[in-house]
């Protein structure tokens, strides 16, 4: 339980529309409530053009956290983004299949990295933030092959344009990292973080 006098610890607010970082969360037991972020990301990214991967994935999870905060002072609020580079360069959601099988085979025979940020927020504040990095070093994989991937999964709102969670994982020869991380969600960090604050959202 928190000992700050009138802040709710019975649940904590996820401002992230992504239903990968709920299920994890639900399958968790954690009690959470979602409220997506309204922060215009595209904005933002171009003022932090200039920080390491790691400090914008930090940033954007920042962001989302202290918007959503700053509308419910009384309640923890855990934000979350994720950046997946290769060759210093960031590849985003795809949102569509020609540009998932550019990305693929921009990746396909390379090591490739995921940033997942992750920050909590109190009353409007950042009271913790990290980024958990894993490295993932693909397959040489044909055209064709990454096609198919491709129809099985249609990765088109994945960072990196594949499901880890699904056949995705299939394309890597190496990995190294949390499955978490690599989902989007920092979970053992954020874990040992309720720890050190001392508060807890099991069911």
């Amino acid at each position: 339980m928190s000992s700050k006098e009138g802040i709710n610890s019975e649940y904590f607010i996820l401002a992230s529309g992504s239903e990968i970082r709920k299920k994890i969360l639900s399958e968790e037991g954690f009690n959470f409530i979602v409220e997506t972020s309204m922060i215009d990301e595209e904005s933002l990214k171009k003022e932090i053009t200039s920080l390491s991967f790691q400090s914008k994935a930090i940033a954007l999870a920042e962001a989302k956290a202290k918007e959503v905060s700053k509308k419910n002072l009384n309640i923890y609020v855990v934000g979350a983004d994720q950046l997946c580079v290769c060759d210093n360069k960031i590849y985003n959601k795809p949102g569509n299949k020609e540009k998932a099988l550019k990305n693929l085979n921009a990746l396909s025979g390379k090591v490739h990295h995921q940033y997942s940020g992750i920050s909590i927020c109190l009353e409007g504040n950042v009271i913790w933030s990290f980024c958990d990095i894993s490295s993932l070093t693909m397959k040489k994989l044909s055209n064709e092959e990454l096609l198919s991937y491709i129809q099985k999964d249609k990765p088109y709102s994945c960072a990196g344009s594949y499901k880890y969670e699904s056949y995705g994982a299939d394309l890597f020869s190496k990995v190294n990292g949390s499955k978490f991380s690599i989902l989007g969600l920092a979970l053992n960090p954020l874990m040992s973080a309720f720890d050190e604050l001392k508060i807890s959202f099991k069911k």
